[in-house]
C-alpha cells in the first residue's frame, strides 16, 4: 500500500433506510475514503437520506434504473463500473448493507490490513461469518452489529462464501456481488492471483471463466479478518423477505430451506465490540447531521408500514410505527 492509496466500498440498496446510517458509519470508521451507494426504485425515505449524506460528503449516491426483467444488481454494478470513483480507487470492496468487515489485528483498519499484505495480488477474498437471528422474533430499531451475537461455527458451509477486495478495479470489465469479472491481462500467476485474508491463493478463482463465489472448506479463514453477514436479522425481518426475488438473479431465494441453511446461532461472536468506542464516535458524528435523525425515523416507520402491509396488519396500530413517527416529528 502506498501513502496515497484510496479505498472505496460499493453497495447496492433498495428500501433499506433503517440500516444505512450504521453501515456508513462502520465503513468510515474502518478507514474507507469513499463510499458509493447505488439505489433503485425505492419507496421509502432512503433516497432523501442518501442525497443528504452525499451533500454532506459522507458518501456518493448514484441512482440507477434496472431494465424490465433484469436483475437490479446487474444494473447497479454496471452503473458502479462507470462511476468516476472506480477510476480513482486503488482498492474497492464489494458488499451489501447487511455485511460488516471486521479486522482482528493492529488498529483494525483497512489501511493496516492492506499495509501488511504484499501488493502482488489482484484481490483478496473475505469469508463470511454468518450470523443468525440470535433467537430474536421481532424487529426493533437498533445497532445490527450489537443486536446479533450468535453465529455459525467455523466449519459451517454457510461461511464458505466470500466477498472481494479488488486491487485496481478499473482493470476488470464489470463487477458481480462476490467478485469482479473479465480481467484485462494474463491471469494465474503473481501478481494476477486471488488470495484469502490469510494469504492463501485461491487457485480455482478465474475472473475470465466460471462463477466462483465460495471456496473449499479448508481455505475458509477468520484468523485476521471476517465479513460478518447479518443475513437473517430477526424472524420478522426474514418473514418479510420470504418470497422476494433475489436482486442478483431474480430467483426465489428467501425460502424455508434458505433459512435453515443460514440461520446459524451455534457460537457467540462479539468480536465487533473491539470497535465499540471508535464506532460510537463515528455514529454520533453522522447522527449530528441536520435532518438525518428525522429521515432515519421516517425510514423506520416506512419499514414497519411495509412489514405490516405484507401481513395485512394496520401500521397505525403498531407501537413501533407510532414511536418512530413521533421521533421524526421531534427530530431536527
Amino acid at each position: 500500500m502506498t501513502a496515497t492509496s484510496r479505498f472505496l466500498v460499493v453497495t447496492p440498496t433498495r428500501n433499506e433506510g433503517p440500516f444505512i446510517l450504521e453501515w456508513v458509519a462502520w465503513y468510515k470508521m474502518l478507514g474507507f475514503d469513499d463510499i458509493l451507494i447505488l439505489s433503485n426504485d425505492c419507496t421509502d425515505h432512503s433516497p432523501q437520506m442518501l442525497d443528504l449524506l452525499d451533500q454532506e460528503g459522507w458518501i456518493s449516491h448514484q441512482p440507477h434504473q434496472p431494465k424490465v426483467g433484469k436483475a437490479p444488481f446487474i444494473s447497479a454494478f454496471s452503473a458502479a463500473r462507470k462511476h468516476p470513483l472506480i477510476a480513482s480507487a486503488d482498492w474497492m470492496f464489494l458488499c451489501d448493507i447487511d455485511e460488516f468487515l471486521v479486522f482482528h489485528e493492529g488498529d483494525r483498519t483497512i489501511q493496516h490490513f492492506v499495509g501488511s499484505e504484499p501488493l502482488d495480488v489482484a484481490g483478496i477474498a473475505f469469508h463470511w461469518k454468518v450470523f443468525g437471528t440470535s433467537r430474536l422474533q421481532t424487529w426493533e430499531d437498533g445497532l445490527v452489529h450489537r443486536t446479533f451475537t450468535r453465529a455459525a461455527h467455523k466449519k459451517s458451509d454457510a461461511n464458505r462464501f466470500f466477498k472481494s477486495l479488488v486491487y485496481k478495479p478499473q482493470r476488470f470489465k464489470n463487477f458481480r456481488s462476490h467478485r469482479p469479472v473479465k480481467f484485462a491481462g494474463e491471469w494465474g500467476a503473481a501478481p494476477n492471483v486471488w488470495i484469502n485474508s490469510a494469504g492463501d491463493v485461491l487457485e480455482d478463482f478465474d475472473p475470465n471463466s466460471g462463477t466462483l463465489q465460495m471456496t473449499k472448506p479448508e481455505l475458509v479463514t477468520h484468523s485476521n479478518a471476517q465479513l460478518n453477514h447479518y443475513i437473517t436479522r430477526t424472524r420478522e425481518n426474514f418473514a418479510f423477505k420470504k418470497g422476494r426475488l433475489s436482486a442478483s438473479s431474480l430467483t426465489d431465494r428467501y425460502t424455508g430451506r434458505f433459512l435453515n441453511k443460514f440461520n446459524r446461532n451455534e457460537r457467540s461472536d462479539r468480536s465487533v465490540h473491539a470497535y465499540m468506542n471508535r464506532f460510537d464516535v463515528a455514529y454520533a458524528n453522522i447522527l449530528s447531521l441536520p435532518g438525518i435523525r428525522r429521515l432515519h425515523h421516517l425510514c423506520c416507520a416506512d419499514y414497519i408500514v411495509s412489514m405490516c402491509t405484507e401481513r395485512n396488519d394496520e401500521p397505525e396500530k403498531d407501537d413501533r410505527y407510532i414511536h418512530h413517527m413521533h421521533l421524526a416529528d421531534q427530530s431536527n
